[in-house]
């Protein structure tokens, strides 16, 4: 966690000093901002990736058990890169909302999002309350789909100011200021395009999980059905 703070700091001010670039530092930082969450949403839906991680990080932990030289080190960072991995995407992630909006903004959201995290925890670990948590994952699911729908949208417009992206707007097409502001949704066939297909990328990865969990599921009642006399 120290190490994510200290990252943050080295982070923000080093896009403070790249500010002179304006949007054009917006625009490539909401690029990495915006394949991350692909990559996220990507990984939300397939176990197998859940499955793939936990099992080389068990591996690595037995393998790291059983040796006598180094194993006071080697767990220790082994127990600092699985957390520093994920705060080192959050950080990325959130210096991309920092350039759209202001940081006080962006914590403010964090301690909010903080604050219902411990007290979900509370709940399950201090109450072991029986919550709905595949409906809670769900719901997650989506308000990071409508995330990435707005953040792809904003992208899209930013470069689009700076020149890197064609502008083609719809004529026909009149939208009202919100749409832009809350939703990233601006009247030109790339911005909507481009969030037409990130939507259909969330979805399609969904069913496909989907499919592969279904199949894997029958691969599995098969051979049990096979070994059964």
């Amino acid at each position: 966690m120290l190490a994510s703070v200290l990252t943050w700091i080295v982070a923000s001010t080093a896009l403070t000093a790249l500010a002179r670039y304006g949007e054009r530092l917006e625009a490539v930082v909401s690029i990495i901002a915006v394949v991350l969450l692909l990559l996220i949403m990507n990984w939300f839906f397939h176990d197998v990736y859940w499955t793939g991680w936990m099992a080389s990080f068990h591996t690595q932990k037995h393998r790291l058990v059983q040796q006598n030289a180094g194993q006071f080190i080697g767990l220790l960072l082994l127990g600092f890169s699985s957390i520093y991995r994920e705060g080192f995407e959050t950080v990325i992630f959130l210096q991309a909302l920092v350039l759209d909006a202001s940081t006080s903004t962006v914590l403010s959201g964090v301690a909010i999002g903080l604050t219902a995290t411990i007290i979900v925890g509370w709940l399950v670990f201090g109450l072991q309350a029986r919550l709905p948590h595949k409906k809670m994952l769900i719901a997650t699911g989506i308000l990071i789909s409508i995330v990435l729908v707005m953040m792809v949208g904003n992208t899209t417009r930013v470069l689009q100011v700076v020149g890197w992206l064609p502008i083609h707007p719809i004529r026909w097409l009149v939208l009202p200021h919100w749409t832009g502001l809350w939703l990233g949704l601006y009247a030109t066939w790339e911005g909507i395009s481009l969030q037409v297909a990130s939507g259909s990328f969330v979805i399609g990865s969904y069913f496909l999980a989907e499919h592969l969990h279904k199949r894997k599921r029958l691969q599995a009642i098969t051979r049990q059905a096979t070994v059964t006399p």
